[in-house]
């Protein structure tokens, strides 16, 4: 079967965009207090954290229970796809793993997500949280058959929730996160599972009567699903250059031994002449993975009143990310038996 160099040009952009615009979830900003031991003995009318009373008759203190935050996160990592398949529109999938290879594909995810919690316990917080995928843009650099850079940009939605608990030792504080949520990306068929596991080690300073400073060191360990399933249109797919690069596609399928066109025949033929016209609909299914789960984090807090709450952390090595926050505390319920 012959091929015209400029069709299989759009099908090798295609494969190279039809879907690896992969949400990567930036992490959500984490309630970091924990109970400050040495205090003087207090009085303590608020139904929640539960045991907040005897809590407070010991001298610790801890964050007001309720709070109410928006956080905007930005994040920066490398995906490893293992799997391709595609099919063009009812058509049946064809498996492509053994013929597209990538030099890397990069996802870029800038997210704002709102968060409610509240202190159950002293020493444990339990939180709900709402998304908003402002832009999540996938950078792609495809090895083989031949060399190509393109990508994709879609928006999402999504929400999750999720418990920090909480320990003092030693004039220090530990918290150990983990969350889990789901995001509806624009191009994919069902949302993406994300889960979050985030241990941090730091310390409180007072910098005013009713100013605190809180930094800390810490990790985050970040799993995706690891299978993606969607849909993209040709029109959508297409981007390739133009000039030397359709004589390369063109070279690398006519060298092709006769027996082992039979794989792509069919999906060229979809894509060539009078169907092509009609802009046919690519459907596709990704085995995917982080190519580093572990980064590093150092971030810092200033508490204002026990009230508002300023946070930024930082990620590195492996994954890039910034997390900024504002959150405000209150009380909430008083205590049945408070004077």
């Amino acid at each position: 079967m012959s091929l015209n160099a400029r069709s299989w040009a759009k099908v090798s952009s295609a494969l190279a965009i039809f879907g690896f615009s992969l949400l990567v979830r930036p992490g959500a900003a984490h309630a970091q207090g924990a109970p400050d031991i040495g205090g003087k003995p207090y009085k303590y009318d608020r139904l929640f954290p539960f045991w907040g009373k005897r809590v407070a008759a010991r001298g610790l203190s801890f964050p007001l229970p309720f709070g109410i935050g928006i956080n905007y996160a930005y994040a920066k990592q490398g995906v490893d796809i293992t799997g391709v398949n595609i099919a063009l529109n009812d058509g049946q999938y064809t498996d492509l793993s053994k013929i597209v290879k990538f030099d890397h594909v990069t996802s870029n995810v800038k997210v704002i997500n709102t968060r409610l919690d509240l202190w159950l316990f002293p020493f444990l917080n339990v939180y709900g949280l709402g998304s908003y995928v402002v832009d999540s843009d996938t950078d792609v650099l495809l090895s083989e058959p031949f060399a190509l850079r393109s990508g994709a940009s879609q928006t999402g939605y999504g929400g999750g929730f999720g418990t920090t608990a909480a320990f003092g030792f030693w004039g220090f504080f530990g918290v150990v996160d983990a969350n889990l949520s789901w995001t509806k990306m624009e191009k994919l068929a069902a949302p993406v599972r994300t889960f979050l596991l985030t241990p941090r080690v730091g310390k409180r300073f007072k910098l005013g009567e009713s100013v605190w400073l809180s930094a800390w060191v810490g990790a985050m360990r970040q799993s995706i699903q690891a299978d993606t399933e969607g849909a993209i249109s040709l029109k959508d797919a297409v981007g390739a250059p133009e000039g030397s690069f359709e004589s390369k596609v063109a070279s690398w399928y006519n060298s092709l031994p006769a027996g082992s066109r039979g794989g792509v025949s069919n999906l060229v033929g979809g894509v060539t002449g009078p169907e092509a016209e009609r802009n046919p609909t690519i459907h596709y299914k990704l085995d995917k993975a982080l190519t580093d789960p572990w980064n590093m984090l150092v971030g810092a807090e200033v508490d204002l009143h026990k009230r508002v709450q300023m946070r930024m952390e930082y990620g590195f090595i492996g994954r890039t990310q910034l997390i900024m926050g504002l959150c405000y505390r209150f009380g909430g319920f008083a205590a049945p038996d408070a004077d």
